[in-house]
């Protein structure tokens, strides 16, 4: 049995689809879908990869060590030199922070999991993909993956299976993989966009394709010119019709990704015939070229468009001009003196395995380990862009050693706030919330030693203090929030404490959405049976539990008081000002938020509290904008000192300083009244 000849209108397809990609990531408004051309490369990897080995099995004559040299030899020459030229521009450029986060990305992406990586990037403390220039090889990851378990299954198929059955079980396993994968992508489409058990139909799609094509050659079954032709007409006008309607804010992969499978299997069916339309259009000259560089292309495209952005945030057309022929540039040379010259170089298999895989990844993982071990070199930059960077990433967790113990009120932690005392009746409040709730914990510090109280912290991250309601995945209520939030109103309860103190990422829970630009899934909530995932639910059961919660505090005898959300950004604005003072091309850049938008964001949220206040007088509500926010923007630093840790948590002392100057307004006497009874 021999394997097909090359396949021209396939390379052709690859460059449709790696310019239907930068196009998208040079601005999503030109090709909303464009993101869509990642899983034609799925299908492509499948049915090429397969092409080759389903001959070779099904004759007895299949190597895994010629296989597996053959991908190292085709992926990890051009792979590691864009890794490490990323490196050395990711030293020049990045905050210590940065660094860090490029070190690992590099040393996950080096043992083929960058995928998993940046799954668990993708959540609440997820980086902005400015500072990730090896964000795009999650795909590349992927396919690694099924590259290595792919020949092994397939294999095992041929041996355990007849022919004639083959097809039907490989098809059954393409149904159940595309159901897991809707299935995943409703409970946690962030995580589903990354991991192979959610993505791997795609490949499994492509691979069916290649062995129903053989299968149909061995058995001579042919089809009419005219049925190639429609079916590629078809298959083409829906993929483009894709690249244009499809979005980032779709439920992705799943159902939507199967259509792109469907689609591109009909295109790559329809150059079996050369003389289709499909397959001449495909074929012609100057496409096919762009698709042999496709890979190069795809490898320097993030990094060149990240590190320009992260360098000048503007990006003008001259600017997208400029990275458009530094990427052509760069991937011209790399093609020609890297991965053409390298894949095809005649060496032995253990000098490859050595010198393309053992060793690079050693060296990449070392690297890592050192920069995370150094904190990033902050001794790269000036005395003060280092002063301003610690404290801009100065959080509680650092200052844990200065503070007294108290257990017995667990699931609350046992660092004290407030007054350091160890005599349980200095014990007078409850900081009670999720992330949000922990980075007020500073300010809640200073209001305690100026009031004469002590404190506890009690919450988990993504988790709001707030009774009846339930986190929602895939129309399910998760325990994890709500079991943890029961605990902790039982102490509450049972306690003599005055004062609680509520804090949370209000408008996150109330818009589903977090800041833009900020990866991770919507989250929704629900109650009382109704787990319906929308904003109308999430809103309804926001201002529901947190009445209830309201409401189960003042009949405890406890006072309510609501730290407002601070404002959050779609960047890092500590980072922004870091790069304001150090790189002349971001001087023009504007590190603070419009109030307005702050105010649009907010309003769903702040309508419910003063609801409620007016209904329960009990209520104190700390209004963070009216420190932070002058009637035109919001600050994110004040005298000098940078307020936030990341895009929407504030510092260490950002908090502190917060507070202090709350207390220092008019709008706080209700709230130093309460304190000083």
């Amino acid at each position: 049995m021999q394997p097909i000849k090359y396949r021209a209108d396939v390379d052709g397809l690859r460059a449709v689809a790696v310019i239907a990609v930068i196009l998208f990531h040079l601005n999503p408004a030109w090709l909303p879908g464009g993101f869509v051309g990642v899983d034609v490369f799925f299908v492509i990897s499948g049915f090429i990869i397969t092409t080759s080995l389903y001959p070779s099995i099904d004759s007895n004559v299949f190597s895994f060590s010629d296989f597996y040299i053959k991908r190292i030899k085709r992926i990890l020459p051009l792979f590691y030199l864009v890794v490490f030229s990323s490196l050395i521009v990711a030293y020049i450029l990045f905050l210590p922070n940065d660094l860090i986060n490029y070190a690992d990305s590099m040393r996950y992406a080096s043992g083929f999991i960058a995928n998993i990586y940046f799954e668990k990037q993708s959540g609440y403390f997820a980086p902005t993909s400015d500072s990730l220039p090896l964000l795009h090889i999650w795909s590349l990851s992927l396919e690694e993956q099924f590259y290595f378990i792919w020949p092994i299954l397939l294999l095992c198929c041929t041996k355990l299976f007849a022919k004639q059955h083959l097809l039907k079980i490989l098809v059954a396993s393409f149904i159940g993989l595309v159901c897991y994968s809707q299935y995943s992508t409703l409970m946690s489409s962030s995580s589903a966009y990354y991991l192979l058990q959610s993505r791997g139909f795609e490949l499994l799609g492509g691979a069916i394709l290649a062995i129903a094509s053989i299968l149909k050659r061995e058995r001579n079954i042919h089809f009419s010119p005219f049925t190639h032709n429609l079916v590629g007409m078809l298959g083409f006008a829906s993929i483009i019709t894709m690249f244009i309607t499809y979005h980032k804010g779709m439920l992705f992969p799943g159902f939507s990704a199967l259509w792109v499978v469907l689609v591109t299997s009909l295109i790559i069916f329809s150059g079996e015939r050369q003389d289709s339309r499909v397959f001449q259009l495909l074929s012609h000259r100057k496409v096919v070229f762009v698709g042999t560089l496709s890979y190069s292309l795809y490898l320097w495209h993030w990094p060149v468009l990240a590190f320009y952005r992260y360098f000048d945030n503007s990006f003008t057309f001259s600017d997208m001009l400029l990275c458009i022929t530094l990427i052509i540039v760069l991937s011209l040379l790399s093609w020609k003196f890297v991965e053409k010259p390298l894949r095809h170089k005649k060496i032995q298999s253990r000098w490859v395995v050595l010198f393309y895989l053992v060793l690079p990844i050693a060296l990449s993982i070392s690297i890592a380990k050192n920069i995370v071990e150094n904190k990033g070199y902050a001794d790269r930059f000036p005395n003060d862009v280092v002063e301003f960077y610690q404290v801009s990433l100065d959080e509680f967790k650092f200052h844990k050693d200065e503070y007294k113990v108290l257990e017995g009120e667990q699931p609350f932690q046992p660092t004290l706030l407030g007054i350091q005392s160890d005599e349980q009746q200095n014990l007078n409040a409850f900081l009670w919330g999720d992330s949000h709730g922990g980075h007020f914990r500073s300010a809640v510090d200073i209001l305690g030693k100026e009031y004469g109280f002590s404190a506890l912290y009690g919450g988990l991250g993504g988790c709001p203090p707030l009774l009846g309601a339930s986190l929602l995945k895939g129309g399910k209520p998760e325990t994890r929030c709500t079991d943890n939030n029961n605990e902790l109103a039982k102490v509450i309860a049972q306690s003599t404490v005055k004062y609680v103190f509520l804090a949370g990422r209000w408008s996150m829970y109330t818009e589903t959405t977090r800041a833009v630009g900020e990866r991770g899934s919507r989250v929704y909530l629900g109650m009382d049976n109704d787990y319906s995932e929308s904003i109308e639910n999430s809103r309804q059961t926001f201002s529901k539990s947190l009445e209830a919660t309201v409401k189960f505090l003042i009949e405890n005898g406890k006072v309510p008081i609501i730290f407002d959300q601070a404002p959050a950004y779609d960047f890092n604005p500590s980072n922004c000002w870091l790069k304001k003072s150090m790189y002349e091309s971001f001087r023009h850049e504007n590190c603070d938020i419009p109030q307005e938008e702050v105010n649009k964001r907010q309003k769903a949220h702040k309508d419910i509290f003063s609801q409620l206040a007016k209904k329960y007088s009990e209520i104190i509500i700390i209004n963070t904008q009216s420190v932070l926010c002058d009637g035109n923007i919001c600050k994110s630093k004040l005298d000098g000192i940078p307020l936030y840790n990341d895009n929407n948590h504030l510092s260490y002392e950002g908090a502190r300083i917060l507070i202090r100057e709350y207390l220092q307004q008019k709008a706080s006497s209700n709230l130093k009244a309460t304190l000083e009874q």
